[in-house]
């Protein structure tokens, strides 16, 4: 843990109210996770107009963990020696017969797929209610129907309205239906999340797959936190050992970002490598849950 700072004059504090607290946090999540060399505390807090002292509380406040911490999460020693704890966690858990769809360890997630004259109808009767906010990583664009999410996706450079057409694209006979306040919960519930808390509320996830690609996604759920795994090692707990391309392919289908966490998916090597939703965005996530569930 960093040495705290000593006391700085007073400056006004960060709140839940201020509309720039993420946007401060996020600009210097993001020139963590793009620079080779870790910037400074006093750089970071020049750019967000802060004082070190503050920025680094308000840092703190909203990411669970110091910039410090953050930059030396990201190092590839830290990826090795997770991938390397992941082998005998996994081995003990095959042995136990805990893999597949018989457990999944985030007992705050539950997923179902829909049915197949659901997926055959292009979701004709389903009404998806969907809603756009911003998180610690970005604006956020969240689509779910009372049973269940059915996307969730960073924005990145693009606007909702192409978000939602991408979803709509996948059910487009579905009732797309906006809404901010019927949905607040749930991206309270996400955003908490997102910023290291622990989950409140149980949330429900909806797919449209192969049997294989729901037991991926199944398998994804059980990798926890602070935890990551290779595409062999993701293959073996679905059940599926000889199949590592088409447990890949599985990976690269999921539409529900962070949620079914298929950031904790790396290469062999320890690579990061890329994410549907960016590979910044990917080191962002795994560099926040290694730092906050470092030993």
């Amino acid at each position: 843990m960093d040495t705290p700072l000593p006391t700085a004059p007073p400056e006004p504090a960060v709140t839940d109210t201020d509309p720039q607290r993420y946007a401060r946090v996020r600009q210097a999540i993001e020139t963590i996770v793009r620079e080779p060399q870790a910037p400074s505390l006093e750089a970071l807090a020049r750019a967000a107009g802060q004082s070190p002292f503050h920025f680094q509380r308000s840092f703190v406040q909203l990411a669970g963990i110091s910039p410090k911490e953050l930059a030396q999460a990201l190092s590839l020693e830290r990826a090795k020696s997770a991938l390397q704890q992941a082998a005998p966690v996994l081995t003990a858990a095959l042995d136990a017969g805990l893999s597949g769809p018989s457990r999944l360890h985030d007992l705050f997630l539950s997923l179902e797929g829909l049915t197949p004259g659901e997926f055959k109808a292009a979701g004709a009767g389903l009404q998806v209610h969907w809603t756009c906010f911003d998180s610690l990583l970005g604006p956020v664009f969240l689509a779910a129907t009372p049973r269940g999410v059915l996307r969730m996706a960073f924005l990145q450079d693009q606007v909702p309205e192409q978000a939602l057409a991408a979803a709509q694209a996948e059910l487009p006979a579905a009732r797309w239906v906006p809404d901010d306040t019927g949905l607040a919960g749930l991206s309270a519930e996400v955003q908490r999340r997102l910023s290291g808390a622990a989950p409140q509320q149980t949330i429900g996830l909806l797919m449209s797959g192969s049997p294989l690609r729901l037991q991926v996604w199944r398998a994804l759920l059980q990798v926890p936190q602070g935890q990551v795994r290779s595409y062999t090692q993701l293959a073996q707990a679905a059940g599926a050992p000889q199949a590592v391309r088409a447990v890949a392919s599985c990976v690269a289908a999921n539409a529900i970002a962070y949620l079914i966490p298929c950031h904790r998916v790396i290469r062999a090597n320890a690579q990061f490598g890329e994410y549907r939703w960016g590979p910044l965005t990917k080191r962002a996530l795994l560099g926040l849950e290694l730092a906050r569930h470092s030993g």
